[in-house]
Order: C-alpha cells, then structure tokens, then sequence
C-alpha cells in the first residue's frame, strides 16, 4: 500500500477487465484464429474459412459455434462432441490481446503514483488469469488483487469482492482513509456496488466496439458518476481533486 507521505495516498482503484482495460471482441477474434488454426492444423479444413463462418455469423447475431458445426458436417469434418471442443478452446486458449496505449499509460500512472489497483471481472477463472497474464497486466496488479467471479463464488453485481477489499484496509486501519473509484464499462452491472458503497464511479464510453450496450436503460442507482472517453482522462479528474 501507499505510504502516507504520497499525494495521492487515499486513491484505490478498482477496475473492471473486459472492455475497460481491452476489448473484449479482440478476445474473440484472438479465439475464432486460433480454432481455425486448430482446424487447418488437424482436419485439413482451408486456412481462414472458420474464421470468416464465425465472424460472418457473429455480425448476423447468429450462434458462431452452431454455424460454424453446420459448415463442418457438410465438408465431411466429424468431429466428436465438436460444439464442446469449440467453446473449450474458445474459453481457454492462451489469447493473443494487448494493452492500447491509452490503457498502458493509465495504468503506469497509477503504478508510477503508488497508487494501489484490484480488477473484479466476471468470468472463468482460467480464461480471465490468461487473459490478465497476455495483457501483462501482472506488472501492474498481483495476482491476489485480482477478483474473478467464478474463484469468488459472486458476480461483481454482488458485494462480496468489493468487500474483500476493503476489509484488506479495514484489517490494517486504513479503511476510513482509503478513497476507492471504480472504473468499468457495462451500465447494466458494473456500477451499482461501487455507487451503493458511495465510491466515485466512472464509465469508459464506448468506441462502437463493445460487446455490450450503454444505451440499455437501467435504474438510477446503476448508473457511472462520471463519464470519459479515455482512460487517461481519469488521471486528469483525479488531479484536479473531482474523486475527493
């Protein structure tokens, strides 16, 4: 933790994973190359042909797996149980992702001000750590500050994660002086916790990339306190004094 002695000693920051820290469809294109190569590689099927069954039937809203299987079977490719081998390989193959520049910088900022970062994600515990490990996010926030709803038994739309952490500074005396902000993406769950707990809540808005909506509407209590295009924003806010 930071030492009492440093500016921005106060400031905790939570951050979600998935199209806050990267985006989220970079993981499923990185998924969708890699069952290909796999199909290339053991079945003989055309190089690039399951990529673009995917993609195809993902921009239709269409099952990519059940398309994809369709496709197989008429080319004579059997494959046992093949719509489970897909979603495995897809959940844990070792993704090809990266940091975008705004990302890295943002997070150096924070780590270059000692400032203290946790991620709480959704999602399997195997796929989220690869993840985390291909971003090298790990330079930036150690393992056991990282809080993953299948390793939690909780959703983040759930307390439990957001109360670990604090009772970390709880535990040494520093909760009363700690000012958590929560950073995500996904309005339909990502700030209510961190509102109801009365942190300073930001949104990373959407590029047109994301897998899921802000425009769905929610109630009130859902909804971020603050909004930014970038995440280097947040540095910005956060010196001009706005999280105090």
């Amino acid at each position: 933790m930071a030492e009492k002695d440093n500016e921005y000693f106060p400031y905790v920051y939570i951050l979600d994973l998935d199209d806050t820290l990267y985006k989220e469809i970079d993981f499923v294109h990185s998924a969708f190359c890699h069952i290909d190569r796999l199909l290339v590689a053991d079945y003989g099927f055309p190089a690039g042909e399951a990529r673009r069954i995917m993609l195809e039937a993902l921009a239709e809203n269409k099952n990519s797996f059940d398309v994809l299987d369709a496709h197989l079977k008429a080319a004579g490719v059997n494959i046992p149980n093949a719509i489970n081998w897909m979603v495995d390989e897809y959940r844990y193959h070792i993704p090809q992702i990266y940091l975008s520049d705004d990302a890295y910088d943002f997070l150096k900022s924070l780590d270059e001000l000692d400032i203290e970062m946790f991620i709480i994600t959704d999602g399997r515990s195997v796929t989220q750590r690869n993840k985390i490990r291909a971003l090298g996010l790990d330079e930036f926030i150690p393992p056991e500050n990282v809080f993953i709803s299948e390793e939690v038994g909780e959703e983040k739309i759930n307390i439990t994660s957001f109360s670990r952490i604090m009772k970390r500074f709880d535990d040494v005396g520093l909760l009363g002086e700690a000012r958590f902000v929560f950073v995500g993406d996904n309005p339909g769950k990502d700030f209510v916790v961190g509102n109801a707990f009365g942190f300073p809540t930001v949104m990373l808005l959407d590029d047109g990339s994301n897998v899921h909506s802000q425009t769905v509407r929610v109630p009130r209590g859902y909804k971020p306190r603050f909004r930014v295009e970038t995440l280097s924003e947040i540095i910005e806010l956060m010196r001009k004094g706005v999280f105090a």
